[in-house]
């Protein structure tokens, strides 16, 4: 009887080791899954970061290309009308003087 007591206190034993062995394996291999992950985590906000960055930019390209285009737009319209109004000038002014010696 004595021995079958200790074969059972020993399979107790030996039931702990395994477990504490098995917890320790466990906590081991979470670890390892978070640190990976954490890892995995980082990789993919550096590229989204990249990826932001890259359409950051492309949209400054975009916005600077429009206002250059819009500036050069402006600038024609502008030297269009001086110049409308220089080639029409001397002619308004005898017109708006022969009117005006008319009127008197």
């Amino acid at each position: 009887m004595e021995k079958f007591v200790d074969r059972i206190i020993e399979t107790d034993r030996k039931a702990r080791e395994i477990i504490e062995q098995a917890q320790q394996e466990k906590q081991a291999v979470l670890a390892d899954a978070k640190k990976r992950a954490d890892a995995e985590i980082a990789r993919r906000e550096t590229e989204a970061d990249k990826g932001r960055a890259a359409i950051d930019e492309e949209f400054a390209q975009r916005e600077a290309r429009e206002s250059e285009r819009m500036d050069a737009a402006y600038l024609d319209a502008k030297h269009a009308l001086d110049n409308a109004f220089e080639d029409g000038h001397d002619a308004w002014l005898a017109e708006i003087t022969q009117n005006t010696l008319a009127a008197l």
